[in-house]
């Protein structure tokens, strides 16, 4: 099983660091996490998002890490069809 969101000290007050491509925020409403990386165009018309909201840190660290991958695959699949 994947691990769970880790405080970490280079991290601003108010603010988590959920992986190594994604800051997030506390917000009154829940969590917010943004990319930290740039997405091409491709992987933005497949689906790929640079933002993602939450009720807790836990759907926040999940939806980071299925975007996280969900971003690879289309980089494959992007650099599959540059090939080709």
């Amino acid at each position: 099983m994947a691990k769970r969101p880790v405080s970490n000290s280079s991290a601003k007050p108010g603010q988590m660091s959920l992986m190594s491509e994604w800051r997030g925020e506390r917000r009154d409403n829940g969590f917010r996490a943004r990319r930290l990386g740039v997405l091409s165009d491709y992987q933005i018309l497949n689906g790929c998002l640079k933002e993602v909201q939450a009720q807790d840190e836990g759907e926040l660290w999940l939806l980071c890490d299925a975007q996280t991958r969900l971003s690879e695959r289309i980089a494959l699949a992007e650099s599959v069809r540059r090939r080709q």
